[in-house]
């Protein structure tokens, strides 16, 4: 399942914001999105630098935000059902899958085998 979109995870919507991947890659994609877990994930962090802050919420305003519903409720339950994977990343790979879309993480160890109609993308990270 490869799609003209993308779903992102928490991790790379922070390493974007601080400059720690280079996001000309995404512009492959017709749309972005984030689950509405993700993005309370995001946002929930206690931000040292103002700018930080806006940087992120400028770049979650682009993006489409993706309400939990019962197909992917039932994702996820299927997930954890097959290993155990945290909930906030259960919520954004099923998103992924309900939107026909791929995932974009550098964490991919925490969905690699959970759903192979899911294509993850991990781009690669700005050596500092």
């Amino acid at each position: 399942m490869s799609g003209s979109n993308a779903v992102l995870d928490s991790n790379i919507v922070i390493y974007l914001t601080k400059k720690q991947v280079d996001g000309s890659f995404l512009s492959r994609y017709a749309t972005l999105y984030v689950s509405v877990v993700a993005y309370m994930e995001v946002l929930g962090y206690n931000f040292r630098d103002p700018l930080e802050q806006q940087a992120t919420e400028n770049f979650l305003q682009q993006v489409g935000i993706i309400h939990t519903d019962f197909i992917v409720a039932d994702h996820v339950i299927a997930y954890r059902k097959l290993r155990k994977v945290k909930l906030p990343d259960a919520i954004t790979l099923a998103t992924a899958r309900r939107l026909n879309a791929d995932l974009v993480t550098v964490n991919e160890q925490d969905f690699r085998g959970l759903d192979p109609l899911v294509r993850l993308v991990v781009p690669p990270l700005i050596e500092t």
